[in-house]
């Protein structure tokens, strides 16, 4: 059965107080309402919440009085959000990101905002991991969405999307017509890397992830890097390791070759400031939804 938060309230104030004359002179109103309203209450429930003269709770009382508070919480909580996102109408958030999310996940989290915040502005800028923790260090971001990014301490930071790596090849590529490979599979061939300077934390964290297979390979670094010239740099010979999530976006002529190693994820992440804007955590929310919808960390 439903019951009005007023009543709870009513019920809280009474157990606190430690009786009704003193409990409603804490919620300004007179006796004979109060204890008129929690008998009715009694009555509905079909058990007593309070032993009378004197007046304490029954363990009936005991119950529900316990959950009662969560349930107060609970309301006040939700209150604060509502008026959280009513206050985030409008602004602005200053967004940062990696360029392995340009091709899916910002999109949509930006077609989100569109539709359920038109009012709040987005102000984007796409750079490699060190530009983005210089930038959150001298303050000049709000949000920032990468794999391994520097982050600093004062920021919160959630789980965005769980992806496995995958192998990219060249359409001429002696493996390019498989569907799976082992590491094994390329032993001898040459990974081809962005320098290490853009982003030293996630270039560390991708040999790691190669070398827990047990192999080793040579690292050859592109002078021209990103993903956008992926095609240009895979030939009949080399290979990339990626987030598996980038597969749908390869440019003509890559192929994507899932792995049958045992390796750990690498995992998008969102970090934005403690203590958040109304539009910063507009966005935040707003990620995390867009993240349950497409089933990101399934």
């Amino acid at each position: 059965m439903p019951i009005e938060l007023r009543l709870i309230r009513y019920v809280i104030a009474v157990a606190e107080a430690g009786g009704f004359e003193a409990a409603a002179a804490r919620l300004h109103m007179t006796q004979p309402p109060l204890s008129r309203q929690i008998r009715e209450l009694e009555r509905q429930l079909g058990v007593e919440l309070f032993h009378r003269r004197p007046t304490r709770l029954t363990e009936a009382g005991r119950v529900f009085v316990e959950s009662a508070r969560g349930v107060l919480v609970e309301a006040e909580r939700t209150v604060e959000r509502t008026r959280h996102a009513g206050r985030a109408e409008g602004g602005q958030v200053r967004v940062g990101y990696t360029v392995t999310t340009a091709f899916e996940e910002m999109p949509k989290l930006f077609a989100a905002m569109r539709d359920r915040y038109p009012g709040i502005r987005l102000d984007a800028r796409e750079a490699w991991d060190v530009d983005l923790g210089t930038a959150l260090h001298e303050g000049e971001l709000d949000v920032v969405l990468g794999r391994h990014l520097p982050v600093p301490t004062t920021y919160q930071r959630i789980r965005l999307r769980r992806d496995p790596y995958a192998v990219m090849v060249g359409a001429g590529h002696r493996l390019a017509q498989r569907g799976t490979v082992a590491l094994s599979d390329l032993r001898g061939e040459t990974l081809l890397f962005f320098p290490r300077r853009l982003a030293p934390h996630y270039h560390d964290t991708v040999l790691s992830a190669l070398g827990s297979s047990g192999e080793t390979f040579h690292v050859w670094e592109n002078p021209l890097p990103g993903l956008r010239n992926l095609h240009l740099n895979l030939h009949d010979q080399g290979f990339m390791f990626l987030p598996g999530s980038l597969g749908r976006q390869l440019p003509n002529g890559v192929a994507c070759l899932a792995t049958t190693d045992e390796l750990p994820t690498i995992d998008l992440e969102i970090a934005w400031r403690r203590h958040p804007s109304p539009p910063v955590r507009a966005l935040v929310d707003t990620a995390r939804q867009v993240a349950r919808r497409e089933r990101w960390t399934s």
